[in-house]
């Protein structure tokens, strides 16, 4: 979490918690709303989870606050240094909600409740399985995302095409994409929030 903030939930503030959560971003930020928000996260939400499967942590750079960043970049050297790879087969995103909201001085954080199911485990270089569960089974996590209180609702984000910053070639961006020349993480920062947190529930 940013310094001085914390992850509302309805578990410990109630569903008026987060009413008044929500409440309180859209006093200052009149054009968020809940769907638009969950159907940014989906996208963000596959993109976050190839970033660790696929071991390219420049895919996530540009939605995650960066002491996370660099926790999820520490991991994916290790596991590639071991020549292991995670594997989230036949992931299904069953459902999200925002399932806490507040707005203080400093931050707006949302909390997204959100239902999968997958496979989960690890292989070696010769695909041998390490460890973890090859079947697919059901899992609940909270995402939360922060933003400076200050901030506003940009366009939904889209595909769009942009250039990479890095070599220039013309690349397709959802919410972040990697560069197919030059591997690089192009970024379409219309989402505005950044992911500071996920908690196993």
């Amino acid at each position: 979490m940013l310094p001085g903030s914390w992850a509302p939930n309805v578990d410990s503030d109630g569903v008026d918690g987060k009413i008044a959560g929500v409440a309180a971003i859209r006093a200052h930020d009149p054009a968020f709303n809940e769907n638009a928000f969950l159907a940014e996260f989906q996208r963000l939400f596959f993109a976050v989870l190839e970033a660790w499967t696929a071991l390219k942590p420049a895919l996530s750079q540009g939605v995650m606050a960066s002491l996370i960043w660099e926790e999820q970049k520490a991991q994916v050297a290790a596991y590639a240094a071991k020549g292991w790879h995670n594997v989230l087969s036949q992931v299904a995103f069953t459902s999200a909600v925002v399932a806490g909201a507040l707005s203080d001085s400093a931050f707006d954080t949302v909390t997204v409740r959100v239902n999968a199911n997958s496979a989960d485990y690890d292989v070696d270089g010769a695909g041998a399985v390490i460890r973890g569960d090859t079947q697919p089974w059901d899992w609940t996590e909270d995402w939360i995302f922060q933003r400076p209180s200050t901030a506003v609702t940009g366009q939904p984000g889209t595909i769009t095409s942009q250039s990479c910053p890095n070599c220039g070639a013309s690349v397709n961006v959802d919410i972040t994409s990697i560069c197919p020349y030059c591997d690089a993480a192009v970024i379409s920062g219309k989402f505005g929030w950044l992911l500071t947190r996920i908690d196993r529930v």
